[in-house]
């Protein structure tokens, strides 16, 4: 049974939407793409992710961030007036988060400021019609590739293993699975994420009950038990390994030895993603300092990649 709370949520994220969709340096990604634009909502999505598309130096992404955010607040609070609208700060003082809230909901809009950029086009897309029929409005906004829709899911779901993003797999694995070009935006994703690569595509599972019991249930009418989702997690780690090819091994070697090997990866763009540069800055400064432990990370990925 759908849970009351989680509708007033998606309705607001619907009166929502048009406003933020007006700032084109901005898409779509997560949930709320996957489950109300590019399928027909197997489950609620109350989060309102984003991409800055451009391929800026920090200073002037987040100063441009800041005066979208700016225009959208100022938006929202002249289009619904009994929504409180509100900045919210970064540790650092920027501001890449609203929040939205009116008597019956809250919802957040969030800027991703590490992981900005993307290598495949995204695209403008209509709500789904279940979306349309069941809440009666009908937005558009640009969306994320599905190759990093996907692959930015996948790398979520082994991450932080929420119920909600392997609910998302186990519905991929009904509609077409982990093709190539999800591969490919799997692995931006590995080459963008903070964490280790051999910590991400082998994790130690983490006991989700509460969160499948307060954050998920009630999301979906499909059923998805938690023995599905544990299933799920087992399944999508086999998957992955399953799907790396030769090149995608030696790629990713490359890359964790702090000398990648660009030509091993078919889009030369991923050298140039922000998130991707951080990272590899990050192994370099490992290997120079502390050799030793970089050496034993290597070693890791080596052992996770071979099973």
């Amino acid at each position: 049974m759908i849970n009351p709370s989680y509708r007033a949520q998606v309705d607001l994220l619907l009166q929502v939407i048009p406003h933020v969709a007006k700032e084109e340096c901005f898409t779509l990604k997560g949930g709320t793409a996957i489950n109300m634009f590019i399928w027909d909502m197997p489950r609620l999505s109350v989060d309102i992710d984003l991409t800055y598309l451009p391929f800026d130096d920090r200073d002037t992404a987040m100063s441009n961030i800041a005066a979208a955010l700016d225009r959208i607040k100022e938006r929202i609070e002249k289009a619904i007036p009994n929504c409180t609208v509100r900045l919210v700060p970064q540790s650092d003082g920027q501001e890449t988060k609203i929040t939205c809230q009116t008597q019956n909901a809250q919802i957040k809009i969030e800027v991703n400021t590490i992981m900005r950029g993307a290598v495949f086009a995204p695209k403008s897309m209509d709500i789904a019609d279940a979306v349309e029929d069941e809440f009666g409005r009908f937005v558009s906004m640009n969306i994320v590739h599905e190759a990093e829709l996907f692959g930015g899911k996948i790398c979520a779901a082994l991450d932080r293993q929420h119920p909600r993003d392997l609910f998302d797999v186990s519905c991929l694995f009904e509609t077409g699975g982990i093709t190539d070009d999800i591969m490919q935006g799997f692995i931006i994703s590995l080459l963008s994420s903070p964490r280790p690569i051999h910590e991400m595509i082998r994790p130690n599972f983490l006991d989700q009950q509460r969160a499948f019991e307060t954050q998920f249930a009630g999301m979906s009418e499909t059923p998805f038990s938690y023995q599905d989702f544990e299933a799920t997690r087992e399944r999508l780690v086999k998957e992955i390994h399953a799907k790396f090819t030769a090149t995608d091994r030696t790629f990713l070697l490359s890359f964790k030895n702090a000398q990648p090997d660009w030509s091993l990866f078919p889009h030369e763009k991923i050298k140039d993603l922000p998130a991707v540069k951080w990272k590899l800055a990050n192994i370099e400064k490992l290997k120079a300092k502390n050799p030793e432990k970089h050496a034993e990370q290597l070693k890791a990925l080596e052992g996770r990649l071979k099973g």
